[in-house]
């Protein structure tokens, strides 16, 4: 997937706010998700279509409590394997992504943004073993990679350009240690022929080009300063456009041959800063 001067907007939570006229089911109805989708790409344009896997689980679990009593005391492994065998997310993720290639007809990649292995595990492990300390080895990682790549697998004719891992906030692993655990996964999407990128939330992050299997990192918190360093050192980087780029307070990052612009427009933002900001950032 080519990622040169592009601008990758994550925009979903500040499109609801503007197009969904209060609906709380948009995470549950394919025609009320490409609705308020299709009205926050016309008004923003990312240069990149991404949908997040994890948003549809946190609603489903949120929907339906019972689960997790259900599966107290279990190992979180256990957990995620129910979660991913049931039907309606994966119908859902599937209508969604087939409106997606009707809608766009291929005008922009169909990237696919799940929660990263060690980040399932972390997630889950609250939910069956609350109040306990949270203890990942690698063979968690490992058979938990294995049943994700299986999952992915479903969405093989969806059209996808590429799957994105999104590390948690406080990793067991860093990404150095943690991508060899998710081979599986990097397996299945070299198969498909699928780029595969690691989203980390730190600002900055220690970077050495070429020695690990994935294309490209996003990094949603670093300020364009921070980006434009890594895009110095020709790393393939996104990210700059943080929650300040946002409110106007940092200054557009220079789009790159190598880098390219991506964040997340935060719900809460100001209509009117953000088509402000877009416009400076494309000029």
């Amino acid at each position: 997937m080519d990622l040169k001067r592009k601008v990758w907007l994550d925009f979903i939570p500040y499109a609801k706010r503007l197009f969904s006229g209060g609906r709380n089911d948009i995470w549950q109805n394919p025609d009320a998700f490409l609705s308020v989708f299709s009205q926050g790409q016309g008004l923003l344009r990312s240069d990149v279509l991404n949908i997040p896997v994890g948003e549809v689980y946190v609603r489903l679990l949120e929907q339906e409590s019972g689960l997790v009593e259900e599966w107290e005391g279990k190992r979180p492994t256990f957990a995620l394997r129910k979660l991913l065998a049931f039907d309606e997310p994966r119908e859902f993720l599937s209508e969604v992504l087939a409106g997606l290639q009707n809608l766009y007809r291929g005008a922009q990649p169909i990237v696919l943004t799940l929660p990263s292995p060690q980040k399932w595990l972390q997630w889950l492990h609250t939910k069956v073993r609350p109040g306990q300390e949270i203890s990942i080895s690698s063979d968690d990682v490992e058979a938990t990679a294995m049943y994700l790549a299986e999952y992915v697998r479903a969405f093989s004719t969806s059209g996808l350009a590429a799957v994105v891992l999104k590390e948690p906030a406080d990793p067991v692993f860093q990404h150095k240690e943690a991508i060899p655990l998710y081979q599986p996964i990097v397996n299945l999407a070299n198969h498909y022929q699928w780029s595969v990128g690691i989203s980390l939330s730190g600002t900055t992050v220690e970077f050495s080009e070429g020695n690990d299997e994935v294309d490209f990192y996003l990094m949603s918190n670093a300020d364009p300063a921070a980006i434009s360093g890594y895009w110095e050192k020709k790393l393939n980087i996104g990210g700059g456009l943080n929650r300040d780029f946002w409110s106007g307070d940092q200054n557009v990052p220079p789009l790159s041959e190598r880098g390219f612009a991506y964040g997340e427009i935060p719900e809460d933002a100001e209509p009117e800063m953000v088509l402000s900001q877009l416009k400076k950032l494309r000029s």
